[in-house]
């Protein structure tokens, strides 16, 4: 007589099987958005990181999604004394988003959200904004060089 298979082993090979399935399209959904993007670049570590050291004197980099995780990103700064980098959240299932890393004049740094016209996000200080107003220039230097790199 024939044993029936018990429903735990059901149930963990289905959870299993959903495991793998999301592996494959994780995998699947991040090479195919983040492996286009990385084309050309120097790998940093490997399959997790990708610079660009010196291109005109900017360096661009390329963060592969952690394992599992969908949110990764694109970034451009001075190679020298940069006191504003830009960085892209590349949008795979949501909007791409933007933010800038700007420094006062005492040395102080700030972490800015921007919208995708390149403003500052609703929720940003007025000390922010001032900033944003002084670095206006090379925010959309960044912005342009973005665009030409990796089409945002």
């Amino acid at each position: 007589m024939k044993r029936k298979p018990r429903k735990w082993v059901i149930a963990l090979a289905v959870i299993l099987a959903l495991f793998g399935l999301y592996n494959l399209i994780w995998y699947t959904v991040v090479w195919n958005k983040y492996g286009k993007l990385t084309e050309g670049m120097k790998e940093l570590y490997y399959h997790r990181t990708y610079v660009i050291d010196e291109l005109d004197g900017y360096t661009y980099n390329v963060k592969i999604p952690d394992y599992l995780s969908f949110t990764g990103n694109l970034g451009i700064q001075k190679s020298q004394d940069s006191d504003c980098a830009l960085i892209i959240w590349p949008g795979i299932f949501k909007e791409t988003e933007y933010g800038v890393f700007l420094e006062d004049e005492n040395g102080r740094s700030y972490a800015v959200e921007l919208t995708a016209d390149a403003e500052p996000a609703a929720n940003t200080s007025d000390e922010e904004k001032r900033l944003v107003d002084k670095y206006r220039d090379k925010i959309d230097d960044l912005l342009d060089r973005a665009s030409r790199q990796w089409n945002y």
